[in-house]
């Protein structure tokens, strides 16, 4: 799904549906409690610059002279093989709990879709649940985009991916 298609769906999203909960994010220097939407899988984008798979990234975007575009399908796939092989351990825990349980952590998201907080958790929901048994990740969702604002929201990613 192109970037315009994304930041429509998710406009119609916050006007129209209901907030699934909320989640207290401290992003800009301050406490936010912002609501948590359902969001379809289909309208989230990896972000290649996420720091748990920002080496693998770079050394493959060096050897293979292609920069990986997470809209592209076949990019996507290695993007996922990265995040699968970053924690392999951990992935299988978050994997069984998810199947059992569901997703129980929300992630949190640009108004454009690039997963800020929870790839992982997206790949795995992707790969749990199929088209026959649909289901949605649950994340705030930013006002803004990685581009109007890459140092703020990269200092986020850090401060949920390292606690």
């Amino acid at each position: 799904m192109e970037r315009d298609q994304r930041v429509s769906y998710f406009s119609k999203l916050l006007k129209e549906k209901e907030p699934y909960g909320s989640m207290e994010v401290w992003y800009k220097n301050d406490r936010h409690k912002m609501p948590v939407y359902e969001i379809d899988l289909d309208c989230l984008v990896y972000n290649r610059f996420n720091g748990r798979i920002a080496s693998f990234v770079k050394s493959y975007e060096k050897q293979t002279g292609n920069e990986l575009n997470p809209i592209n399908p076949i990019d996507i796939k290695k993007i996922e093989e990265f995040l699968w092989n970053s924690n392999i351990p951990s992935n299988k825990s978050t994997e069984k709990s998810i199947a059992e349980q569901g997703q129980l952590k929300y992630g949190i998201v640009t108004k454009d879709g690039v997963i800020i907080d929870g790839n992982r958790r997206a790949m795995i929901l992707k790969k749990v649940f199929t088209n026959d048994n649909p289901v949605y990740f649950r994340a705030v969702v930013l006002e803004e985009t990685l581009d109007e604002n890459p140092k703020e929201i990269m200092r986020l990613e850090t401060t949920y991916q390292m606690g």
